[in-house]
């Protein structure tokens, strides 16, 4: 596996340091732009990245309302001084923006951002449940801490909080917490178990990892309160290896994922080293307590850090939502000219398959964006068949036998750009998880625009990885494109990928000779926000 791009946070030391743009500048910016995803979740203007404190609560009427807060800065489209944007949904496709919900500082444990985090539901002994934000302060301090912020009551959206400064950090750095110098420590995934609550946040732990490398680490704390919290040890953590798991664990959340492969505990990390977000790595295995054995590993999405820092949430009728960020592919100047960078993939639910293996697959919701049918065929018509559109869900299905499927999205007329799509078999490499599958998936972003293009995409890399097939070949692809948002699934395997691509670039061409009874389906996608976002 190859490392990322580095995506670095570099944080000024005073105000005057920062990045500004004008709020109203950043909005006309960022409506005006051909290549802002118009279905995925984006904020009003500004900066994105990680979700945070996705989560259900009871609406005005009582009915459930779905919270997503998320890393912003509304400030300008770069990486500093992250506050908590916040969106509600109830159908977890169309989006409804509230102001900023938790900003920096001044001073304290935040004063240089909010990190990543999560909401819970404190029990209180008169028997109430107050929303609860558990998330990451940085500051001027060896590694972040943990820090409390409850909802207001009598606010059903949830948008008033108060910071616990007397209480906060709740967790302070690793040297006092944990006892040792740890590189970092930060992002959260707390649960309730047996009248006590448990939280893990994401580190390294030096010399724990193969040959003595930094292993990427899982550290686990428990606490009576959410206010007072012992370090219990390591859940888990990795081998170290550069090339896989990484050397720091980030956003790590810990699950219970069932499907037809039964039930396992499921560990979810997001592998990082030296400065660069890598990817996004699930473990299943048996959790003991404070401690997990860690049986078998995989990626989450074969677009390595496209789709990173994933959180999720049980929904009430029990299914298992997670989404992550889909981060920028734009230079420091072209973000500034677009007014906006990052976006959130689509929902996705997660299951356990036979093999032991989550799957994931573009909730059912997302289809109500399905507008105008561009194409529905079989046979001769589905293999090959092409047409225009920059926002489109397409479906092709049938029997893999020898040869390649290719889809190009986004590409021009003669042919000389496109990203292309390419599903082929190949021989297992092994006899479980990820390694026994037998199709393999890329995205090739190589010709997506030309050289010197202002829309060229900062980095065009060659995306790829296993997928599993069915016994007899049987495969779904689905292609879910967004402007410049990608996501690709095959039975139930993504692979996520920024593209860069010029405007006028909007031919969808499919060519599968070895696709057996093959049926096509593609619709054009509406949008998902209304023209009313929030005024700066």
């Amino acid at each position: 596996m190859s490392t990322s791009t580095q995506i670095t946070a570099v944080w000024p030391t005073t105000p005057a340091h920062r990045v500004e743009v004008d709020p109203a500048l950043q909005r006309q910016r960022a409506q005006a732009d051909p290549s802002r995803p118009r279905w995925h979740v984006t904020p009003p203007w500004g900066w994105i990245n990680d979700p945070n404190g996705l989560s259900v609560h009871p609406g005005p009427d009582g009915e459930p309302v779905i919270h997503l807060f998320y890393q912003h800065n509304s400030h300008a489209p770069v990486h500093e001084l992250i506050e908590w944007g916040h969106q509600v949904s109830t159908d977890l496709v169309h989006w409804r923006d509230l102001p900023v919900a938790l900003t920096p500082g001044p001073e304290g444990p935040d004063a240089r951002g909010c990190w990543s985090g999560v909401v819970v539901n404190d029990l209180r002994p008169d028997g109430s449940r107050v929303p609860t934000m558990i998330y990451s302060g940085h500051a001027d301090r060896p590694t972040q801490t943990a820090c409390l912020a409850v909802a207001e009551p009598g606010d059903p959206w949830l948008t008033r909080w108060v910071k616990e400064t007397e209480t906060n950090p709740v967790i302070d750095t690793a040297r006092h917490s944990v006892g040792l110098d740890l590189p970092v420590m930060r992002d959260h995934s707390v649960w309730r178990e047996n009248g006590r609550w448990y939280q893990v946040m994401g580190s390294g732990l030096p010399g724990q990892g193969r040959d003595g490398a930094q292993a990427g680490a899982a550290l686990c704390f428990s606490s009576e309160d959410l206010r007072t919290w012992t370090y219990e040890g390591p859940l888990a953590f990795g081998d170290g290896d550069v090339g896989a798991t990484g050397t720091v664990w980030e956003c790590p959340e810990l699950c219970t994922l069932t499907g037809e492969g039964g039930e396992r505990d499921l560990l979810t990390v997001s592998a990082w080293h030296e400065e660069a977000t890598m990817r996004t790595m699930w473990m299943t295995g048996e959790r003991a307590g404070t401690r997990m054995r860690v049986d078998d590993v995989g990626r989450s999405d074969l677009g390595e850090n496209y789709f990173y820092a994933p959180q999720s949430v049980l929904l009430p009728d029990g299914r298992r939502v997670v989404i992550g960020w889909m981060q920028p592919n734009r230079d420091h100047d072209q973000r500034i000219a677009a007014g906006w960078a990052g976006s959130l993939s689509v929902p996705r639910t997660m299951s356990l398959a036979v093999d032991g293996t989550p799957r994931f697959a573009p909730v059912a919701e997302i289809e109500a964006l399905r507008g105008t049918r561009l194409v529905q065929a079989e046979g001769e018509g589905a293999r090959t068949a092409s047409f225009a559109s920059r926002s489109v869900d397409l479906v092709l299905s049938g029997r893999l036998a020898q040869g390649e499927v290719t889809v190009d999205v986004l590409a021009d007329a003669e042919g000389e750009r496109r990203t292309r799509v390419s599903l082929r078999r190949r021989g297992a490499a092994g006899e479980r998880g990820q390694d026994a599958w037998t199709g393999w998936l890329s995205v090739d972003r190589s010709a997506s625009a030309p050289a010197g293009s202002p829309w060229q995409g900062e980095e065009t890399r060659l995306l790829e990885g296993p997928v599993p097939l069915g016994a007899d070949g049987e495969v779904e692809l689905r292609v879910l494109l967004d402007r410049s948002s990608l996501e690709v699934f095959v039975n139930g395997q993504p692979l996520s990928a920024r593209v860069g691509a010029e405007p006028d670039d909007a031919l969808v061409v499919v060519d599968a000779p070895g696709l057996e009874g093959a049926v096509l389906s593609a619709w054009h996608m509406e949008d998902a926000y209304t023209d009313g976002r929030l005024e700066p």
